[in-house]
Parts: structure tokens; C-alpha cells; sequence
């Protein structure tokens, strides 16, 4: 299965690179620029030509009779080389036989290398059935192919790259999110605070929804609604991991400023990303995380749906005019030292 896996992944980069060649490439393996390409059929290189670029064939045999002065990629079919080839030769599936001659390495992922006296390869000679390989032809390294170890490294590199990817995507989420919300994400780390109340609410969103979106997609005009709901989740789960991180991080980094909220994500986010390094536990601590910053999400979202928008104080009302007396009015005037008013 590991083989098969690998010989398909082998497979598909071929694919891409056949399809990032200039368009046009035929399916007869016509000859396009400097590059010789096939889907199907197979490619023949005559004596008489030379390819300056790669030879290329997705689902068919190979024969280079010629020169070719670049790397030759076959993905599933035999490989003869009679003439030259310049670069590296790879072979995912199939058999390769050399009685011309290699300067670069010639690997086989899943099929037997032969090497007939008189031959030249100027590289190493790798392939999962162990070479068969005539003395004196190659100068480097003769090995038979452990699949296991390249399966084991591909998966290791796969997920360093996963592990990269994730952390940058959430780390800018993160930010924008504190710096566009700055509300919010004080809201959001207050309510983290009430720890068995946020599982709750992530439990509800994150385990109760897809059981209800699978429901939902047993009928057929729920199906729309259905996606919708996948879609949604897939959209909260980053954001529950944004607020896990601020929640962790409110414990360490305190201030309600900009600086200070960032560096409360940021504090929390480093941790959460280092456990999530350790392995068999990083994909548990990813979904516990995600629940847990979606109950907090939730929390603030309720909270902030529930509060009234206070009312400005009203100013004092002026009491109403007294009524006038004017005889009073005139005395305390005259008092004053006012003339009369004739």
C-alpha cells in the first residue's frame, strides 16, 4: 500500500509538470521546444535527435536511442536507454535497462534497474529490486530501496509543511482579528475565563452541529443547508483556536492595549503551537482547542446579544415660569433706586 501511495504521488507531480509545459503537448510524444512530452503512448528518442529539455512520459515506455541533454521522468512503463542522458532519469513504476550511458542518478521506485557491461552511470543506481548491475559501470552508489524509509521521510516533510502552513494562516487570522475586534477579543477572553461553561458551549457547536449537518444531509433538499453548516464549522474551527490562544495568553500578558492583546495572542499561540508539535497528541489538542475557543466565542457572542445599549442621561428639565407680580416687580425696582414709570 505505502508503494502504491508513493508511486501515485511520484505520479501526479509528473502530471503537473507535464501540464506546465507550453501548451500543445501532444498525447504521441511530438516534440514541443526543447522538451519531448507524453500522457499516453510512450516517447522514442531516434539516434539521430538530441532534446536539449526533459522527457517526459506519464503512461507508456520510454527508448532514448539519442542524446537528451536534461532529466527523463517516466511514470508508469519500461525505460531503455541505448543513447545518452545528461541528467537524472526517474522511474516511478517499471523497469529501467542502461547500455548507454547516465552522468546523473538513475532511480526506480518500484521496478528493477539493469546496467549491461559496456554501459556508463556516472551517479548513483537506486531501485526497490535490488540493481543488477555489470562491474566497473557505475561510479557511484548501488543501493536497493528501502520504501518504507521514503515513506516515513515523505510524511515527515508533509507535515512540517502542514505544521508551517497552519501556524502562519492562524497566526495572521489571529492578528487581524485582534486588530479589527479589539472588543470582541477582550469579550472573548473574559468569557474563556468560565472554563467548564466554554467545553459546553464548544461541545454544542463542535460535536452536536456536524451531528446535525449530517442529518440534515440525509434529505435531499436539506443537502444546501447541510454544506452550509460543514462549511461554517470549517470557518469557526480557526477562530476557536484564535480564542484559545487569547484566552491562554490573558493569563500571562495583561493590559488592555493593542501591544498587550497582541502579545496575549501571541504568548498563548506560541504554546499551543509547540504541544501541537508532539506526536499523537497534536491532532487531539487541536480539536479540544478549537471546542473550547468556540464555547468562548459563544459566550461573547450571547453576552453581547443580550445587553441593552445604555441610554444617554437626560439633562434636568428647567421647572416651569413661575407667574409674575407685577406690583411686586415694581417695588423691588423702585427699592432699587429705579425712576418711577409714568
Amino acid at each position: 500500500m505505502k508503494r502504491k501511495l508513493l508511486a501515485a504521488f511520484a505520479l501526479t507531480a509528473l502530471v503537473l509538470v507535464a501540464f506546465a509545459a507550453p501548451a500543445g503537448a501532444g498525447r504521441d510524444g511530438a516534440t514541443h521546444g526543447d522538451r519531448r512530452i507524453s500522457v499516453t503512448g510512450g516517447v522514442v528518442v531516434t539516434s539521430d535527435e538530441v532534446v536539449d529539455g526533459e522527457v517526459i512520459s506519464i503512461d507508456g515506455p520510454v527508448k532514448i536511442n539519442g542524446t537528451v541533454n536534461n532529466d527523463v521522468f517516466v511514470g508508469d512503463g519500461q525505460l531503455v536507454i541505448r543513447g545518452m542522458v545528461k541528467g537524472d532519469v526517474l522511474v516511478v513504476h517499471g523497469d529501467a535497462l542502461v547500455t548507454g550511458r547516465v552522468r546523473g542518478d538513475i532511480v526506480a521506485l518500484d521496478g528493477r534497474i539493469t546496467v549491461r557491461d559496456g554501459a556508463s552511470v556516472t551517479g548513483d543506481v537506486k531501485s526497490r529490486e535490488a540493481p543488477d548491475v555489470a562491474a566497473g559501470t557505475v561510479q557511484g552508489d548501488v543501493k536497493k530501496l528501502n520504501i518504507g524509509n521514503l515513506w516515513a521521510g515523505f510524511v515527515v516533510v508533509f507535515l512540517i509543511y502542514l505544521w508551517i502552513a497552519v501556524t502562519v494562516a492562524i497566526a495572521l487570522l489571529g492578528l487581524l482579528f485582534v486588530l479589527l475586534f479589539p472588543r470582541a477579543a477582550d469579550a472573548t477572553a473574559t468569557a474563556g475565563r468560565k472554563f467548564w461553561r466554554s467545553v459546553g458551549w464548544g461541545a454544542l457547536i463542535g460535536i452536536v452541529g456536524p451531528i446535525l449537518a449530517v442529518l440534515v444531509l440525509a434529505t435531499i433538499i436539506g443537502i444546501p443547508l447541510g454544506l452550509g453548516m460543514f462549511s461554517a464549522l470549517n470557518v469557526l474551527a480557526p477562530l476557536g483556536y484564535v480564542a484559545s490562544s487569547l484566552v491562554l495568553g490573558r493569563r500571562m500578558v495583561k493590559g488592555t492595549s493593542t501591544g498587550g492583546r497582541i502579545g496575549a495572542f501571541f504568548a498563548g499561540f506560541g504554546i499551543l503551537r509547540a504541544v501541537a508539535l508532539l506526536p499523537g497528541i497534536g491532532v487531539i489538542a487541536w480539536f479540544l482547542v478549537c471546542l473550547y475557543g468556540l464555547g468562548a466565542l459563544a459566550q461573547a457572542a450571547w453576552r453581547a446579544g443580550r445587553v441593552a445599549p445604555a441610554t444617554p442621561p437626560q439633562p434636568p428639565s428647567a421647572p416651569p415660569d413661575a407667574p409674575v407680580d407685577e406690583d411686586q416687580a415694581m417695588l423691588r425696582w423702585e427699592a432699587a433706586g429705579a425712576p418711577p414709570v409714568e
